[in-house]
């Protein structure tokens, strides 16, 4: 498949495009959700999962942009589609970007969160792990991300009896995306990665109820929201270039 900047697009069926549902529209009265707008634009069938598009971005966009208010939508993901066609990868590559988010979401997302309460050790021993490059990489990680859920849940309420904005603050839009990205991947990897994944996401939820009360937990949701820009950006060049090439890491929140 080749790359998007090898594909033409036609600018009307760009221009047509104004705004994003929310879910699959299968075209109702004109309405398509971001990866049925990648499909239309590569003159696919209609469908939230176009054979033109990486599947890690794909499953990525597809649930970040259902996640996202209407405005948000319209602005961080329909800017974005043109570049989506064309970026399917061959197995090394769609490894490679799999590797990419689940290190986003363990040395960008999680230690974000760390910072905003307080924890600010464990925050720079998360972001300085080794780079993550396959999710099989989470194996070596496990003792590491079992701590850093144990430390955020020290005198901690538990998630239930916190209310559901706290709770959803780390589980945003952004957070899901990554986990639908990555999901089947951890799976197969087996229990004690796909453990691993889910220390990362309830250390970051634990940190966020930590945090609550005592800072904003807004400015570090948006914060991450440009970060996980940066990473589809990212997802996008990966396939432009060699799986092994080296690269820049996420700037942190």
């Amino acid at each position: 498949m080749p790359d998007s900047g090898s594909l033409e697009i036609d600018g009307d069926r760009i221009a047509s495009v104004r705004t994003l549902a929310a879910g699959r529209q299968a075209g109702r009265d004109g309405a398509l959700c971001a990866m049925e707008a990648v499909a239309y634009l590569a003159g696919e069938p209609l469908s939230d999962r176009p054979a033109c598009a990486s599947p890690v971005i794909a499953a990525f966009v597809r649930t970040w942009s259902d996640g996202l208010p209407q405005a948000a939508r319209d602005g961080l993901i329909l800017p974005l589609l043109p570049r989506l066609v064309g970026t399917r990868g061959p197995e090394p590559v769609e490894r490679r970007r799999a590797g990419m988010v689940a290190d986003w979401l363990v040395r960008v997302h999680l230690p974000a969160w760390f910072r905003l309460a307080k924890l600010n050790v464990e925050a720079d021993v998360l972001a300085g792990l080794p780079e993550i490059r396959d999710p099989g990489d989470l194996a070596g990680l496990c003792d590491d991300l079992r701590r850093a859920r144990n430390r955020a849940a020290i005198a901690n309420l538990t998630l239930r009896q916190t209310g559901p904005y706290v709770r959803a603050a780390a589980w945003d839009a952004a957070q899901r995306a990554a986990w639908a990205a990555i999901r089947d991947d951890l799976e197969a990897a087996g229990g004690p990665i796909l453990a691993a994944g889910w220390d990362a996401a309830y250390a970051a939820a634990y940190a966020a109820v930590r945090a609550s009360g005592k800072a904003p937990l807004e400015p570090t949701r948006r914060a991450l929201e440009e970060t996980a820009l940066t990473l589809v950006e990212r997802l996008i060049a990966a396939g432009q270039t060699a799986p092994d090439a080296p690269h820049l890491a996420d700037p942190q929140p």
